[in-house]
């Protein structure tokens, strides 16, 4: 849904997987025009903060209340979850 959130997280490089900013979807979901199937979707997105120094997954793994959340194993999060990597950003844990 437009204004939905989330998080620019991909793997680049030998970096590995980080979360590199915040973005917001910014319009509905449309056919994929890359394939024909019509199960497939795209979601277009734009750029809402990116952060100075982005977020490895390592430290997502060692913040103590990220520990088991769902993220590591599958990219979707709660809201509280979003917020607290976010906040990340603003810790002195690197």
């Amino acid at each position: 849904m437009p204004q939905d959130i989330a998080l620019d997280y991909r793997f680049i490089d030998r970096s590995g997987k980080n979360v590199f900013g915040i973005m917001q979807v910014s319009k509905p979901p449309y056919q994929d025009p890359t394939t024909s199937a019509v199960s497939w979707l795209a979601i277009d997105f734009e750029p809402v903060k990116t952060f100075e120094t982005p977020i490895s997954l390592r430290q997502i793994k060692t913040e103590p209340t990220l520990q088991g959340i769902g993220f590591i194993k599958q990219p979707r999060l709660s809201k509280n979850e979003f917020e607290k990597i976010a906040n990340l950003v603003n810790s002195k844990s690197y």
